[in-house]
């Protein structure tokens, strides 16, 4: 599928799956479009002995068939879940002219859930999966979907996912702010900064990991050397 055609993706945006129906609940249309298609051919001799009506009814059927046949495919096609790194896309296709595309950023996303109902849909493993979001916003829903258990999981971790990254990010951009105000303190008031800034980090160890606020760490105390070296030879 050609995404770009529905939503216009971001720069670093990925497309992690496209979930579509399941053919199992298309089958008694396609069956009617062979139908339409094969049955003229089967009854072609008592056709041609219509001559013009034969000719015309063998033409509707055959032609009837194929379009509905390529509207049914285009309807499996185009109706999808797109699962980005950023957000799901939801596409609602009714017709040849007929789309609807919603989505949810991960940030809007309330909770994520599915249901499989009936024989055939315990048979074949089928369900339906619902994203409910915040606000205004309507909920997306995808029917017929193949293992919905293991789509939900998808889009559950990966909104896990993008919330860390984004929680991250707006602590690291803080602290960078930060350390270019300490430049301007004085040796006492940078010390008490290093302490509190310290406190602020040491409840950020899970996003952030020992390592890296150990090396920011250093490189704060390091600075804060510097500028004590600095007001000794002032004085």
């Amino acid at each position: 599928m050609n995404v770009s055609k529905v939503t216009r993706l971001k720069e670093d945006e990925r497309v992690l799956l496209i979930v579509r129906h399941l053919w199992v609940v298309y089958i008694l249309r396609a069956l009617l479009a062979a139908l339409l298609i094969g049955a003229p051919f089967f009854f072609m001799i008592p056709l041609m002995s219509l001559e013009t009506w034969g000719l015309v009814s063998f033409s509707v059927s055959v032609i009837a068939g194929a379009v509905f046949a390529v509207r049914l495919l285009w309807i499996w096609y185009w109706n999808a879940f797109v699962i980005t790194t950023y957000r799901i896309v939801d596409i609602d296709q009714h017709g040849f002219f007929d789309r609807v595309v919603s989505e949810a950023p991960y940030e809007k996303i309330q909770d994520v859930s599915y249901g499989i109902r009936g024989i055939w849909g315990t048979l074949f493993r089928y369900g339906t999966v619902v994203v409910q979001t915040a606000g205004a916003n309507t909920n997306l829903e995808l029917p017929f979907v193949k293992h919905p258990k293991d789509v939900q999981h998808l889009i559950t971790s990966t909104a896990a996912s993008f919330r860390a990254r984004s929680n991250g990010g707006a602590r690291s951009e803080k602290v960078a702010d930060l350390l270019d105000a300490a430049s301007d303190l004085t040796d006492a008031e940078a010390r008490a900064f290093l302490v509190a800034v310290q406190e602020a980090v040491s409840g950020s160890k899970s996003e952030f990991g020992v390592r890296e606020i150990k090396e920011r760490e250093e490189a704060l105390e390091e600075f804060l050397g510097e500028d004590g070296e600095d007001d000794e030879m002032d004085g």
